[in-house]
């Protein structure tokens, strides 16, 4: 028998702060190298259709599946599903469920910002400042507001009607006051800043930010995707999800190594060796640091590991015979 999941019943079981002590844990394990992570596949379709594949093992956690995502730039029908994750179980790889992924990468991208913030940002954080206003700047927010007892936030996307419908879900959902940024650079007041478009120029730089302040850029997953100028990287102390995966996937530092502006070298460490003490964070309440993402199946897996285990212990989801 396999489970089904829909984005109901991941949304019913799993909130963001499991989310993201589920992401800690998953850490751990990726700092200690128990974990096993593929080189993520990616094709194009001759129809433009995109599909990548992204698989993990995490032993410890009993976690194994892979994640895939389709669609065609642009193109995104309602209610449609365009992310689905394949759990396994790890002694006999047989399949155990299958999870409709659009609530779980939201919750994953926005609890490993989350789990940033908890260990770079300086201990006091009084606003935060979003760049994009779509789900993914929404699960933002959702991450921010669960390690952090900020006093406001701001958004700002070029679409005003976007802001407006953020700030409604925000302040119904998680009881945020939430102000339209109209200008990008009303965000550098912010102590933590969010960037979540797919913005191909750099819409973030580093002399106006200000000492103190902590980047999240999760937008940029594509080479030739920049959100963050050069200058952020060189005032920054810099930190990745997977530091081999951001040097192929990351305009963000693709672009400037590509054009000799920025180095590999220069990038401190993983925040998964952060979250284990390995590495320092923060040194200082003056330093700038950058959390770069571009999402890895490790987190994905483990998140859909807890939802599959909390499905089990409260009979959600429908079992089929395949």
């Amino acid at each position: 028998m396999v489970l089904i999941l829909n984005e109901s019943d991941v949304n019913e079981l799993v909130d963001m702060k499991t989310a993201i002590s589920c992401l800690e844990s998953a850490f751990q394990e990726q700092s200690e190298k128990r974990f096993l992570l593929p080189e993520r596949q990616f094709f194009k379709a001759a129809d433009n259709a995109v599909v990548r594949i992204m698989a993990a093992s995490i032993p410890k956690l009993s976690s194994l599946g892979l994640k895939v995502l389709l669609g065609v730039p642009a193109k995104r029908a309602a209610n449609a599903t365009y992310f689905a994750v394949l759990l396994l179980n790890p002694d006999d790889a047989r399949l155990l469920a299958v999870i409709s992924a659009g609530r779980l990468t939201q919750l994953r991208t926005g609890a490993a910002s989350a789990v940033a913030t908890k260990y770079l940002a300086c201990s006091r954080i009084s606003s935060v400042g979003v760049l994009g206003a779509g789900v993914q700047g929404y699960g933002q927010l959702e991450g921010l507001h669960a390690v952090a007892e900020f006093k406001e936030a701001l958004v700002f996307d070029i679409d005003p009607s976007r802001v407006e419908a953020l700030t409604k879900k925000a302040t119904n959902e998680l009881g945020v006051t939430v102000r339209p940024a109209h200008q990008i650079e009303k965000l550098y007041a912010a102590d933590v800043i969010s960037t979540a478009t797919t913005s191909v120029k750099p819409l973030i730089f580093g002399e106006n930010l200000r000492a103190g302040t902590h980047v999240n850029a999760v937008g940029s997953n594509a080479p030739n995707r920049q959100e963050i100028d050069h200058s952020v990287l060189l005032k920054s102390r810099v930190f990745t999800d997977k530091t081999e995966q951001v040097l192929k996937e990351a305009g963000d530092l693709v672009i400037p190594i590509s054009q000799g502006i920025y180095k590999p070298e220069n990038i401190i460490g993983e925040l998964a060796d952060v979250v284990a003490g390995k590495v320092k964070g923060r040194t200082s309440n003056s330093d700038v640091t950058l959390f770069k993402s571009v999402g890895i199946a490790l987190e994905d897996i483990a998140v859909a590991h807890t939802v599959y285990e909390l499905a089990i212990k409260k009979s959600i989801g429908r079992e089929v015979s395949f």
